[in-house]
């Protein structure tokens, strides 16, 4: 494995646990007059992936390869997916614009076009959307071989 592979390897785990979801955290506020801590019971909503990286292994120059990215809304509101960007033209995703409700599933779909492309692939799927951490990535990794 070359270095640069491992590096893409290496950077696109760590990117996955360190984007792997939007977590609103619980707000702490201090009561003036007791002193006592009391928690925000709204978290608002969250967006959990069940995985953010898609490797689509090897491919043969001009093939084109597509994922669904599945997530839960686990949050108390809400989820609006506000925009969706790619790093790359080559790299197009679908999305629902409808709300998603707290416990309910949704979708993003990537579809990645290797045409003209060659080597080791690395394109960023930023998603905008209403959590508290807002935006984050999702990534997809590949190698596309010439015939």
């Amino acid at each position: 494995m070359t270095k640069t592979k491992a590096y893409i390897l290496t950077f696109a785990a760590a990117s996955a646990l360190a984007l792997f979801s939007c977590t609103g955290s619980q707000t702490g506020q201090t009561n003036t007059s007791t002193k006592d801590t009391v928690q925000d019971s709204t978290t608002g909503p969250i967006i959990k992936f069940d995985t953010a990286v898609f490797n689509f292994g090897r491919i043969l120059q001009g093939e084109q390869v597509s994922t669904v990215f599945k997530f839960t809304n686990i949050g108390d509101a809400d989820l609006i997916i506000q925009k969706v960007e790619t790093s790359c033209g080559c790299t197009v995703p679908e999305y629902d614009r409808a709300p998603v409700k707290p416990g309910q599933n949704g979708t993003i779909r990537v579809r990645f076009d290797s045409d003209g492309k060659e080597g080791s692939q690395y394109k960023t799927v930023k998603i905008t959307s209403n959590c508290k951490d807002n935006i984050f990535d999702l990534v997809v990794i590949g190698e596309v071989e010439t015939r």
